[in-house]
């Protein structure tokens, strides 16, 4: 079995951090000694051995850490500082501790916190005051309650470190409840008298745990099951594998939800896009407003333009055909006859033009053609614009109505939660 000593200099302790490590590979299991232990402890009591297998598999990698017991819990000093000493520890271990691990073990799987007696008090206070940073615990004849070590005195910062004080304040809704959801919570204890303030402290902790909606495992041993190690090294065998079956279960979800979160980032940009989509589509419709007035109108008088001339050179055309046909059967004598009469068709042409192209323009404007006076030269053809203009205007008024903007449907993606069930059980 592979074995290392780590010692990393803390400076929320002010002293030397003392890490054992066994194992190469695998889940990183974090473990606390009972109270005042050195980490040597767990080896010594047989634990190492215990989890040889787990260690030498792969499957765990254990980090045995030591602990300031006898200056904070277990202390005789002020209370102020030995509650002081304790939230230095639990900071260097956040800060400290936990980076060391993923360092060492080439991985940024979260730890789970492994205690015994006192350990596991700092186990549970680990796993439930930072979720993000642990993947649960396993905590084994803990007392976690203050009043142990501390009788009735309390302040803030003890308060942090007293999981019977605070989860009774936590609100139902808070964040934390959704992540120890998907942690591993196990808390069990032996019910001989020995482990009497254990049995009290952990249902303590089983009821507040139900009330917020929080599925832990509260499990709860036989009346011949001590405070002792016996007992303990049976429920870590017992235990360890459910555990970390149900660990590789909870972050194999995790890496599948974590390969949908570009879907997400698009879904946002959707979003996005689509907020600023209102104020396009009014630019868009203050746009055609204007053209849907102009432009159908420019292009219909050129139509009608254009027909009027092809009717006037038509017309021109037949008469000059008619008039090079008099010519041609009149006499050479009678010339200035001919040209005569080529005069008359030429003025007969002109007088057959259609209104000036200035005015067909201004009668583009539907308002202005219905109002327009009907005195032109040719009143058969001004009757036809007319008619032109209104079927214009028709067409006009049925562009210049905006589209209707088509809103997106909003997607919704309906959360998944994974429930675990509750394993309270009495052995």
């Amino acid at each position: 079995m592979d074995k290392k000593m780590v010692v990393r200099h803390s400076e929320n302790l002010g002293e030397d951090l003392v890490v054992n490590v066994y194992g190469t590979a695998g889940q990183p299991v974090v473990a606390f000694a009972p109270q005042g232990q050195a980490p040597e402890n767990l080896e010594e009591v047989g634990l190492v051995d215990e989890l040889s297998d787990y260690l030498d598999a792969g499957v765990i990698q254990l980090f045995c850490v030591n602990n300031v017991d006898n200056e904070s819990w277990g202390g005789t000093g002020d209370a102020t500082e030995r509650a002081a000493r304790q939230e230095a520890y639990y900071q260097a271990v956040c800060d400290e501790l936990v980076p060391l691990v993923h360092e060492v073990s080439g991985s940024d799987a979260r730890p789970l916190a492994l205690g015994f007696d006192l350990g596991a008090t700092h186990a549970a206070i680990f796993a439930l005051r930072r979720p993000d940073l642990f993947q649960g615990c396993v905590c084994l004849s803990g007392i976690y309650d203050a009043r142990r070590y501390f009788g009735d005195w309390m302040d803030a910062t003890l308060y942090d470190n007293t999981p019977c004080a605070f989860l009774p304040n936590m609100p139902a809704d808070h964040p934390y409840v959704a992540v120890y959801n998907q942690r591993q919570l196990l808390f069990c204890t032996g019910q001989e008298a020995s482990e009497a303030e254990s049995v009290r402290a952990t249902r303590e902790i089983d009821a507040n745990l139900v009330r917020l909606g929080v599925e832990a495992w509260c499990d709860y041993w036989g009346g011949d099951v001590s405070h002792t190690w016996f007992w303990w090294k049976k429920q870590i065998r017992y235990f360890l594998p459910i555990v970390l079956e149900d660990v590789e279960k909870t972050t194999a979800a995790e890496k599948a939800t974590a390969k949908k979160a570009p879907a997400r980032k698009r879904t946002t940009t959707r979003k996005s896009t689509a907020a600023k989509r209102p104020a396009t589509k009014k630019a868009a419709a203050e746009k055609d407003v204007k053209p849907a007035e102009e432009k159908p109108a420019a292009k219909k008088p050129a139509a009608r333009k254009t027909a009027a001339t092809k009717a006037t050179a038509a017309k021109t055309a037949a008469t000059k055909t008619a008039a090079t046909k008099a010519a041609e059967v009149e006499k050479p004598a009678a010339k200035t006859a001919a040209k005569a009469t080529a005069k008359k068709a030429t003025t007969i042409a002109k007088a057959e033009k259609p209104a000036t192209p200035a005015k067909a323009t201004k009668a583009a404007v539907p308002a202005k053609v219905e109002d327009a006076p009907a005195a032109k030269p040719a009143a058969k053809k001004t009757a036809a614009r007319k008619t032109a203009t209104k079927a214009t205007a028709s067409k006009t008024e049925a562009a210049a109505e905006p589209a209707a903007a088509k809103k997106p449907a909003a997607k919704t993606t309906a959360a998944k939660t994974t429930t675990r069930k509750r394993g309270t059980s009495e052995k």
